[in-house]
C-alpha cells in the first residue's frame, strides 16, 4: 500500500496534521503531495493512475436526523469499507465532510478499475449497524485517468469530482467516468446553482399537474403535483434537471413545503367544486429524514382547510431505507392523521421488499424502467406480475408511470394494475397559474 491509513493520534504531531481526527484517513493537503509524486513516478514509467472521488451518500441526512456522532461513526465504517475494498493496490483520503478520494497507481487503463469500482459500489451499500440501530448508506463515485483525462493534479481531482457529480445525478450507488463533455457542463451547473438559490423568492417555480387514472375505467382519480423551474437563463426545467442544484443548495425542503403549501391550496378548489380528486406530492429523500415533514404536513392541510383524506405523499424507496424504523413511525404519524402514502419509482433504488410490512402505505408505484419494455421484456412483465400479487396481498394498489401507449395500457389492465400515469396523458396536464400570486 502507497500510504498507511488510519495512524492513531498517538504517532505524534506529523500525523495529526496528515491524518483526519475522524476516519484517520491521509488529509486533502497530504494526498495532494502524494498524488503529485505518484504522477511523477507514473510519467517515468509511462503507467497510469486513476483518481476516484468518492461521496458518501446520504451522510448529511444521517447526521441532521440522528446527530453528528452518529454520522461520524457511519462515516469511519464506510472509511474503513474502502480502505479494505482497496486493500494494497491504493489508497484512501478524506477530502471534505462526506467526501473521499481513492488512488489507484499502476492502472493498465479503465478495464483495470472498473472491477474494483463496482466491488467498492456493492460493499459501501451493505448495511450498517450503529449503536443497535441498522443504517443504509451508499456510495457515488467519479472516475479519472491519468493521462486520459489530466496530466496535472488539479486537473484528475477536479475531472474525478465532476463525474463524481454525474453519478450522483443519477442517483445512489453509481459511478461515472470523467468525459470532456462534463467540462461544458459545469460552467451552467455552477451557474444554475447560483439562479435557483433565489428562484422562489423571485416567483420562478411553478407546479404542473398530471393526472393519474384508474386502470379499469380510465377515470382520472387524482392528481400529481410537480414542480417546474421557469428559469429566465435555462428556460423551463423540470424537475430531475435542476434536482442535484438544489441538493446541493440545500433547497429540497423548503421546496417540497412550497409544493405542499400550494398543492393543498389548488386541491382544496376542487374539494369545494364537488370533486374527490387527491392531489400528489413527492417528498424528496431528505424529506424522509427531517423531523418537521408531519408538522408541515399538518400546516399545509390546515392553511388549506383540505381533507387530509384528499392529500397523497409520496416517498422514494431510498428516501425511506436511509432508516427504516425513523420512516415508520413518521408514515404511521401521517397515517394517524388521515393522509394517503405511497412509494414513489418502485424497483429503481435500495430493494424495499423486506420492509414493506413495516410501513402503512397505500400506494406503490412502479417504476418507469419496467414499463418502458413491457411489452418485449419478458423478465419485467414477471417482475410486474409479482409485484402485483404481492402488493394486493398487502392490502396495497399499484400504479404505473411512465405509461406511453395504449398496448402498455391494455398489459397493464389485464395484470390487474390499479392506476395509470405517463405521457400518453400529456393533453391533460395543465400548470397553476394561482401559484405565484399566493406568495
Amino acid at each position: 500500500m502507497r500510504q498507511l491509513v488510519f495512524h492513531g493520534r498517538s504517532q505524534g504531531a506529523a500525523a495529526q496534521v496528515c491524518h483526519d481526527d475522524v476516519t484517520g484517513l491521509v488529509t486533502r493537503r497530504c494526498a495532494e503531495r502524494q498524488l503529485a509524486a505518484a504522477l511523477v513516478q507514473a510519467a517515468e514509467q509511462e503507467a497510469g493512475v486513476a483518481v476516484l472521488h468518492v461521496d458518501v451518500d446520504h451522510l448529511k441526512e444521517i447526521n441532521h436526523s440522528l446527530g453528528r456522532p452518529v454520522g461520524d461513526a457511519c462515516l469511519r465504517l464506510m472509511a474503513q469499507r474502502i480502505v479494505e475494498t482497496v486493500d494494497s493496490r491504493g489508497s484512501v483520503s478524506r477530502m471534505d465532510s462526506d467526501e473521499l478520494m481513492v488512488e489507484l497507481p499502476g492502472v493498465a487503463g479503465l478495464d483495470d478499475v472498473i472491477p474494483l469500482v463496482e466491488r467498492l459500489l456493492e460493499h459501501t451499500r451493505r448495511p450498517l449497524e450503529i449503536s443497535g440501530q441498522v443504517l443504509f448508506s451508499s456510495c457515488c463515485i467519479g472516475i479519472a485517468l491519468y493521462p486520459d483525462h489530466g496530466v496535472t493534479v488539479t486537473e484528475l481531482m477536479r475531472h474525478a469530482n465532476l463525474a463524481r457529480r454525474k453519478a450522483q445525478a443519477r442517483g445512489a450507488s453509481q459511478y461515472s467516468v470523467f468525459s470532456p463533455s462534463l467540462l461544458e457542463d459545469d460552467t451552467d451547473r455552477v451557474q444554475l446553482r447560483c439562479d435557483l438559490r433565489h428562484a422562489l423568492e423571485r416567483g420562478e417555480m411553478t407546479l404542473v399537474y398530471r393526472p393519474l387514472l384508474c386502470a379499469r375505467s380510465g377515470q382520472v382519480v387524482a392528481i400529481s403535483a410537480q414542480p417546474q423551474w421557469n428559469s429566465p437563463r435555462f428556460g423551463v426545467l423540470e424537475l430531475s434537471k435542476w434536482t442535484p442544484a438544489a441538493r446541493d443548495n440545500g433547497q429540497l425542503t423548503d421546496i417540497c413545503h412550497w409544493v405542499l403549501k400550494h398543492a393543498c391550496r389548488h386541491a382544496r378548489s376542487w374539494y369545494e367544486a364537488g370533486s374527490g380528486l387527491r392531489v400528489l406530492v413527492g417528498v424528496p429523500a431528505e424529506g424522509v429524514a427531517d423531523e418537521g415533514l408531519v408538522e408541515r404536513v399538518e400546516q399545509a392541510l390546515a392553511e388549506s382547510c383540505l381533507p387530509p383524506g384528499l392529500l397523497e405523499v409520496e416517498l422514494t424507496e431510498g428516501g425511506l431505507m436511509r432508516d427504516p424504523h425513523h420512516a415508520s413511525r413518521m408514515l404511521g404519524r401521517l397515517q394517524t392523521m388521515g393522509v394517503r402514502l405511497a412509494i414513489d419509482g418502485f424497483g429503481s433504488g435500495h430493494s424495499i421488499l423486506g420492509h414493506l410490512g413495516l410501513f402503512p402505505l397505500d400506494t406503490l408505484k412502479l417504476d418507469a424502467l419496467f414499463i418502458n419494455d413491457c411489452l418485449d421484456n419478458p423478465r419485467h412483465q414477471a417482475i410486474i406480475r409479482s409485484v402485483i400479487a404481492m402488493a394486493h396481498e398487502l392490502g396495497i394498489r399499484v400504479a404505473a408511470s411512465g405509461v406511453s401507449s395504449r398496448r402498455q395500457v391494455d398489459f397493464l389492465r389485464e395484470q390487474g394494475c390499479d392506476l395509470l400515469q405517463g405521457s400518453l396523458w400529456s393533453r391533460m396536464e395543465y400548470s397553476d397559474p394561482l401559484a405565484q400570486a399566493w406568495d
